[in-house]
């Protein structure tokens, strides 16, 4: 896929810095009813193309390799709502070490939310 139109991917772009400007400022935007645009596996291919990018620019090093892995990390918990990762087996082959990997960074995330008082 060779990228949405200029327009497009400046108006989406635009919502990202905009949602991240209103969580620096503490300020909730507005939801609007559902659109019912963006299906399960939209979001699913959105995701891997977003990891493309992540682990491109790391390999690369245009993003710091600890920047890199959190900005995996934090993929991999959107990944994991949408849809389960499959098992991280350790090993010996029967530990599923990725359940305990997302509950600490799970819980994290929510001592960061509850610390700041604020959600996302």
């Amino acid at each position: 896929m060779s990228g949405p139109p200029a327009d497009l991917g400046m108006r989406l772009y635009g919502m990202m810095q905009y949602l991240m400007a209103a969580y620096a400022q503490q300020v909730t935007p507005e939801v609007p009813t559902p659109r019912n645009v963006v299906q399960s596996q939209d979001a699913l291919d959105a995701v891997l193309q977003l990891a493309a990018v992540i682990d491109e620019a790391t390999q690369a090093g245009r993003i710091d390799r600890e920047r890199g892995k959190h900005a995996a990390t934090m993929l991999m918990v959107i990944r994991d709502f949408i849809k389960p990762l499959p098992q991280g087996l350790a090993a010996d082959g029967v530990t599923d070490n990725l359940t305990q990997d997302l509950e600490e960074i799970v819980a994290a995330l929510r001592q960061a939310r509850n610390d700041s008082g604020f959600a996302g």
